[in-house]
């Protein structure tokens, strides 16, 4: 069996009100059976379980799943097999990632709990680990070897809560996913280095969105974009010259602090608002959804900036390379360093937390949790986890020394619902690429770690998504010149202080300190 090829990752932080009473708690469950899985050969898609002795198969059980939407297809194949492999019957209530907060918050004010949840968000997260309506993972895995296995103990730390039990199971992806990246075929037509420098970083985008690099004679080239509920992690590679990043923690001698009200981001501001009316950055960030913010990026027009690391990938994960060299088959993209001549502390590009952009919990109010256990035990196994991303080896994938070559294509891969169960995986790359490995090794060089990854306050759920949120729009509002930079800025420190910045960093402080 080869090893999967796993990318280790420094580790790194982490209003919907529940209705009362919806998310009472309840005694914990035990599992049905004390039960033991390996997962079978990815090629029979079985999972071997220990059960009472029986000559008789035991009836698949039915299980309630609320995830976020990837168009599983009842009886699709992907789904038959792994039902089979764990003697299950999946009922999936899919729902788009942005509405997940409300749809949980009104099904469970109803009463239904579904036997699986997933969530996106800190604040539902928060929500639902308060409730007292969670199995806690940990008092279960001993049965479960895949599960405790699929983590190491640093990451199964920052999901700990507060209680000292571990709850969910988040997708584990490279961290972080975002790169500084230029197009080096307009550097070289351009007669330009990959910048160092402030200075040099603005000479670079004015060239690039300024002298026709792709020759078209048109206008339509620009640094880098954004899309609609703007983030400002597109500008990390501006912020990160001048000290800090906004709506990111950093510790600060010895304390825990916002990047967002340091004084060098007026500075980062004012740099930026002078791109913006230059016309290097596309204006069409403030509007742009994340679906166009994708087409631009695959269609090659930003030249220099923050982007997704996908783009380095030659054999095309989500589909960003392919679209990018039809578009300019002599295209390249190099990354470059953390930029210099804002501040005598520079910083990298933000990462995610290392718990997972979604996460996976059990109910504990489940009648079914040996089977919820048992789902989650095969997906997380190599053999399932493979499986579920790739199908079955000899029919969808080969393996050609160390490297696996897939035989069938995007379309095929997604009539087959192959690579759609993000149910605690593990996101695996044995198809990439040796220029995505390249990358992916140059962003942990690059990167800031959060230091207050996984600790859960109450304020964070509490204050924290208001202050993003003004953040946010007082940020772009500087950037696009609604609001005046001088003055301006001081009047954004003071209401993010007002609205409970000042007690949210006291908190977390406190909560840091004593993690220590």
């Amino acid at each position: 069996m080869r090893k999967q090829r796993v990318l280790k990752a420094a580790a790194g932080v982490m209003s919907v009100c529940l209705l009362a009473g919806s998310l009472a708690g309840c005694g914990v469950k035990k599992a049905e059976g004390t039960v033991s899985t390996t997962a079978g050969t990815a090629a029979e898609g079985t999972v071997q379980t220990e059960a009472k002795a029986s000559d008789e198969k035991e009836a698949p059980v039915k299980l309630k799943l609320f995830l976020t939407n990837k168009n599983i297809v009842d009886g699709s194949y992907a789904k038959k097999m792994i039902e089979e492999a764990t003697n299950t019957e999946l009922e999936i209530i899919q729902v788009p990632t942005k509405d997940l907060d409300n749809k949980l918050n009104i099904l469970l004010a109803s009463g239904e709990r579904p036997d699986i949840i997933q969530c996106e968000t800190e604040t539902m997260e928060s929500q639902l680990l308060s409730s007292g309506i969670l199995l806690p993972l940990n008092e279960y895995w001993d049965n479960y070897p895949n599960l405790k296995n699929a983590r190491d103990e640093a990451t199964w730390d920052v999901m700990r809560y507060s209680d000292g039990n571990i709850y969910s199971i988040g997708i584990k992806n490279p961290n972080p996913l975002s790169i500084i990246a230029y197009r080096k075929d307009w550097l070289d037509k351009l007669g330009l280095e990959v910048p160092t420098t402030l200075d040099e970083y603005y000479e670079v985008a004015s060239a690039v969105a300024k002298q026709d690099p792709d020759g078209n004679g048109a206008a339509d080239t620009f640094a880098f974009g954004g899309y609609q509920n703007v983030d400002t992690s597109w500008f990390d590679h501006i912020f990160g010259a001048y000290g800090a990043l906004p709506n990111y923690w950093m510790e600060k001698d010895g304390h825990i602090v916002n990047g967002s009200i340091q004084p060098g981001m007026k500075d980062a501001l004012i740099y930026l608002n002078r791109m913006y009316k230059d016309g290097l950055i596309d204006p069409e960030f403030v509007t742009d959804d994340p679906k166009r913010w994708q087409q631009k990026v695959k269609s090659g027009i930003f030249g220099a900036g923050v982007t997704k690391i996908h783009i380095f990938d030659q054999n095309n994960w989500s589909n960003y390379y392919e679209p990018f060299i039809q578009a300019y088959p002599e295209g390249e993209h190099v990354y470059g360093p953390v930029l210099t001549g804002g501040s005598d502390n520079p910083v990298g590009i933000r990462m995610a937390s290392e718990r997972g952009w979604l996460r996976t919990f059990v109910s504990k109010d489940s009648k079914h949790i040996d089977a919820c256990l048992r789902l989650l035990d095969y997906l997380t196994s190599e053999e399932g986890n493979r499986f579920a991303q790739y199908g079955v080896e000899g029919e969808h994938y080969k393996w050609e020394g160390d490297k696996l070559v897939r035989l069938i294509d995007d379309k095929e891969t997604n009539d087959l619902d192959l690579n759609k169960f993000f149910i605690g995986n593990t996101v695996l790359f044995d198809h990439s690429s040796p220029e995505l490995f390249d990358a992916f090794e140059f962003s942990h060089t690059i990167c800031t770690p959060n230091p207050v990854d996984g600790i859960f306050i109450d304020e964070l759920n509490d204050i924290y998504p208001k202050l993003k949120e003004i953040t946010n729009t007082r940020y772009i509002e500087m950037i696009v010149g609604e609001t005046e930079i001088e003055g301006g800025f001081e009047k954004f420190v003071e209401e993010w202080n007002s609205r409970g910045g000042d007690e949210l960093t006291k908190v977390l402080d406190e909560a840091y300190q004593a993690k220590k």
